[in-house]
């Protein structure tokens, strides 16, 4: 029975799933693509109406100004007889094929034609509607659609008003409304879509030929004007008609008063939909069967977690920690697994951290053993050379006294070792005040700072190093890169001068009698940067991570304390600076400093 549960609550869920997430696609699927093929059919409409209008608009554009031009040539030429100006006309007329004829009508009711036609008696100009309508806007007007008397066609006209000598008129040229008829019927809006032409009186320009697109259109615009919306943007929306939706949008060519609007039906624009309706239909019942035959291959391994979990709890017993407990069911063995699965994370985690700990404190009882070990051995090697340093004085000093109790000097001599005395007791007073200061510095870093131009501390820089590295035999080069010298150092100047003399002792103590050590001083923003460089063997001894440890010293080096870099380290970072080693390309080694500077207010 409880195998029989379990898989029934899996088909159960397996199927809940598939409907709960295939039912919510399809139907945002549907309405969304439906939106979106809405939207683009307005917006292709819209985009469609707009620019036909504006073809239509540039095109009569360009026929009004050719009348135009026409107007100013006759209008400079007052002096031009009847003949004269029909020969204009026909001239304009032959070389654009757009008019049917190009004509001018005064008040007195002559008419000048471009092929010669003469109306008979009846005809009267003032009452054409090409010349009123030109007259009554005293502007470029085109014309409703009329009957051409001379032709018997319907026509429309493109007028303007006209002064030729002292006769007022019109000037105008007619133009076959077959014309804009075929720029109508190239619109394209839907498969089955229309378009529609009315003037500025809402008469028809030009339509479709279809009858039930006629009425069709009949049918809106009784609508629209029954709505109050038949030139505004509120008819760009979906209408229905017998049972028909329709998608219409409208454009007006607003400087002549004329009106475009296109119609097409819904279905013209939803086949797509249609066909991804059906494609999302047959995508839900697939994954609704995929989903049943998963469910069913799950059900039928339901009995194999239990054998897997006794097998994966078997290692645990063995204290192998590595395999994973994974039982991956909904059930209460599912969850077993996972807490077993639990306390398996959690054994290993405490082994690996005791692993972890146990590495950790063995490396860290190696390191403190090896810093231990070179404390002892630094520490060694500084009283070794402290009690060599002051036992050699002594036994000289005793040396000196012996030899004057014995009284077997003469005067000059008793001087002599007098000095001698002197000069070595000297020599102790020395050397126990540098481990003393040494000792003091060390723990008690106190600094009198004081303000100092760049350029006195440029000078006192270059000064006290060339005194020094010149009398060690060793040329003595300078080179300042100072771009600003309205600035100031804050310094403790003994304590500084006293890291200088530790560096460029350091640079004499591993060069070469005549080699050359540079000074170099170099300004970076709000840095100065000192540096001695020598020439000298360089770091090839040198373990770059002691260098500033106290006691230090490099293989092979005997004078010293291993104290100077150590110090002068704990002066530069006292000034909130920085002190350097760095290894020359061709030779020797930089050791410097780097100060902050400030602006002068």
């Amino acid at each position: 029975m409880k195998n029989i549960k379990i898989r029934s609550k899996l088909l159960i869920v397996f199927l809940l799933i598939g409907i709960l997430s295939v039912t919510p696609i399809i139907l945002i699927s549907m309405t969304t693509f439906l939106e979106s093929t809405k939207d683009q059919a307005y917006n292709f409409g819209d985009k469609s109406a707009y620019y036909n209008a504006q073809i239509i608009q540039n095109w009569l554009d360009d026929k009004a100004n050719l009348l135009k031009n026409i107007r100013q040539q006759l209008e400079n030429n007052e002096k031009l007889d009847k003949s004269e100006i029909e020969e204009i006309l026909y001239n304009h007329s032959e070389t654009n094929n757009d008019f049917i004829s190009i004509f001018l009508g005064t008040e007195d009711n002559l008419m000048i034609d471009a092929y010669g036609w003469t109306p008979d008696k009846n005809y009267i100009i003032k009452e054409r509607p090409w010349y009123q309508k030109a007259m009554d806007s005293n502007n470029t007007v085109v014309t409703s659609v009329y009957k051409d008397y001379n032709l018997g066609t319907y026509v429309t006209a493109i007028a303007l008003p006209i002064k030729v000598g002292q006769r007022n008129g019109v000037l105008a040229a007619n133009i076959q409304v077959d014309y804009i008829v075929n720029k109508i019927d190239e619109i394209y809006f839907g498969s089955s879509g229309f378009a529609v032409l009315l003037d500025e009186n809402n008469l028809l320009i030009t339509g479709p030929n279809d009858i039930n697109n006629n009425k069709i259109f009949s049918n809106l615009y009784d609508r629209f004007l029954e709505e109050d919306i038949l030139f505004s943007k509120d008819i760009d929306k979906e209408v229905e008609i017998e049972n028909d939706k329709y998608f219409t949008v409208y454009s007006n060519i607003e400087k002549y008063g004329w009106n475009l609007f296109l119609i097409a039906p819904v279905d013209d624009f939803l086949k797509e939909n249609y066909r991804m309706e059906n494609l999302l239909y047959t995508i839900a019942l697939l994954t609704l069967f995929i989903l049943i035959l998963l469910g069913i291959m799950f059900s039928r391994t339901i009995s194999k977690p239990i054998e897997k979990l006794i097998e994966q709890v078997s290692f645990i017993a063995k204290g192998d920690l590595d395999h994973k407990v994974e039982i991956v069911t909904k059930d209460e063995i599912g969850q077993l697994s996972k807490e077993i699965e639990k306390m398996r994370n959690n054994l290993k985690k405490i082994f690996d951290n005791v692993k972890y700990e146990s590495k950790i404190l063995s490396l860290n009882t190696k390191l403190l053993s090896e810093h231990l070990d070179e404390t002892y051995r630094g520490t060694y090697r500084f009283m070794s050379m402290l009690s060599h340093d002051i036992k050699t004085p002594i036994t000289l000093i005793k040396g000196y006294v012996q030899g004057l109790k014995m009284g077997v000097l003469d005067e000059r001599k008793e001087d002599e070792y007098l000095d001698k005395i002197l000069y070595r007791s000297n020599q102790l007073e020395m050397i126990t005040s540098d481990i003393l200061d040494c000792t003091y510095e060390m723990n008690n870093i106190k600094l009198n700072k004081k303000i100092v131009d760049l350029r006195d501390y440029v000078n006192m820089v270059c000064f006290n190093s060339e005194n020094h590295i010149v009398n060690t035999n060793r040329e003595f080069k300078k080179n300042i890169k100072i771009s600003d010298y309205g600035c100031y150092v804050e310094i403790d100047i003994i304590k500084t001068q006293r890291v200088l003399n530790n560096i460029i002792s350091n640079a004499v103590k591993f060069s070469e009698k005549s080699s050359r050590i540079e000074l170099i001083i170099e300004q970076d923003k709000n840095k100065i940067i000192t540096i001695i460089k020598d020439e000298g063997i360089g770091l090839k001894n040198v373990d770059k991570n002691k260098t500033f440890n106290m006691f230090y010293k490099s293989e092979g080096e005997e004078k010293g304390y291993g104290l100077g870099l150590y110090i002068s380290k704990a002066i530069i970072e006292a000034h909130n600076g920085e002190i350097f080693l760095s290894h020359n390309k061709d030779k020797g080694a930089n050791c410097g400093f780097v100060l902050n500077c400030h602006k002068k207010s």
